[in-house]
């Protein structure tokens, strides 16, 4: 880690391209992975009920809850007080980062074997684009088997894996069949197989939809996909024709990524923040890593990207599309926190976020003819700075804002490359 600084921010570049190929996709749903990350590390967790602990709106909750904790009744976001007068001699752990980017880093490994398009949370949810790979490893339920044999020799833990068409059809597959286990939905079958389903498992319901549910008294996917486009419409508004669209198994939302070439930074908070000064400084920092990296290639972006990851595991997204390359990190840092302003909406303890550059093309850094000559400038410093830092390392010279974010009193970061 860097001396000056308590962010240590990893990047990740990756160009995948485009297929206009029908799919062949696959989901593997790591149940309770911030639980299992624990047990990998104590085998004796494995015997007791236990939590992983988080922290929101000022309340110690379970942020993750073991199988067998889940069984007596503890559920995730529920207050430890409460968990502990529920279940004695409850096991309390801490969460653990660095297990948590160890294992993934082993999973994307043991991915990329299989294809290059797979776009994986962090958190145990993972999907990998196999189209194409059926001569090199047999058809989809094949292709699972190995990945899942692969998963349980080398890293030890189980998971719900699924085939399919569309993400979202492989995602309701695995939540039917967790913790484990391994299903293929087949081309054509993608509605029959949702219409049995319970509601709740559709992806995208949160509390304000799941009210409207239970006013209509649906319970099954199927009934959802009967309505007409003004029924949809009428009960869920806008989202309402996209809902049915879904509960039809219709899903056309690529692998994150798969697109375009995107380089991205990510960084998760050691303790869950709301402090603003620690905030602007990963923001920067990670606008510091990520432009680096883009420089590196003569690249500039037109499309900046931020996810923030709430403590109670719920997540912000924006993105700022911009009518000219950007190529400093002052630039990309003010769009960051321009879209953090837009889609910070809640008083939600903050745990991670994640910065990507996207929409990127060559670049050279020609001047303009009629370039301002204070552009020229900050141009010129920017070139100063990445040669200082391709020669000791990044992060060796930064803004103040990182700075202060560095000595906010028990406040740091580890890194979670994406």
């Amino acid at each position: 880690m860097n001396n000056n600084s308590s962010f240590d921010i990893q990047h990740s570049t990756f160009d995948i391209p485009n297929s206009s190929l029908k799919r062949d996709l696959v989901h593997f749903n790591l149940i309770n992975f911030w639980a299992a990350m624990a047990a990998l590390q104590d085998k004796s967790f494995l015997s007791h009920p236990y939590i992983i602990a988080g922290r929101t709106g000022g309340q110690d909750i379970a942020a993750d809850v073991s199988s067998i904790a889940l069984s007596e009744g503890i559920e995730r976001g529920m207050p430890i007080a409460h968990a502990q007068r529920l279940v004695k001699n409850l096991i309390i752990a801490d969460p653990d980062p660095g297990k948590c980017r160890e294992v993934n880093k082993q999973l994307e490994k043991i991915i990329s074997r299989y294809s290059p398009v797979w776009q994986n949370d962090g958190a145990g949810n993972i999907y990998i684009d196999i189209t194409g790979t059926r001569r090199l490893f047999g058809p989809p339920a094949d292709c699972i088997c190995r990945i899942q044999n692969d998963i349980n020799s080398q890293i030890k833990i189980d998971a719900a894996a699924a085939a399919g068409t569309n993400k979202l059809v492989c995602k309701v597959a695995t939540r039917t069949i967790r913790p484990e286990g391994i299903i293929e939905v087949p081309a054509g079958d993608e509605a029959s197989f949702l219409s049995r389903q319970d509601i709740t498992l559709l992806p995208g319901l949160g509390p304000s939809l799941m009210k409207t549910i239970r006013v209509t008294g649906f319970t099954t996917i199927g009934e959802l996909a009967l309505l007409t486009d003004s029924e949809a419409l009428s009960l869920f508004g806008k989202k309402g024709i996209l809902l049915r669209d879904h509960a039809l198994g219709i899903d056309n939302s690529p692998i994150d990524g798969a697109k375009k070439h995107v380089i991205e930074s990510r960084a998760d908070f050691s303790e869950d923040v709301l402090d603003e000064t620690i905030l602007r400084g990963a923001l920067t920092s990670l606008a510091e890593h990520a432009g680096l990296e883009m420089r590196r290639d003569k690249l500039g972006s037109t499309e900046i990207n931020l996810t923030i990851f709430y403590a109670d595991g719920i997540k912000a997204e924006g993105k700022e599309k911009l009518r000219h390359a950007c190529i400093l990190d002052r630039d990309i840092a003010l769009a960051a926190q321009r879209i953090f302003k837009k889609i910070i909406t809640r008083r939600i303890r903050i745990r991670s976020a994640a910065l990507s550059l996207e929409g990127l093309a060559p670049l050279g850094f020609e001047p303009d003819l009629f370039e301002p000559e204070t552009e020229t400038k900050s141009r010129k410093l920017q070139e100063a700075v990445d040669s200082i830092q391709s020669r000791y390392g990044a992060g060796k010279v930064t803004k103040g804002v990182v700075l202060a974010a560095a000595s906010a009193k028990n406040r740091t970061l580890c890194a979670l490359s994406s």
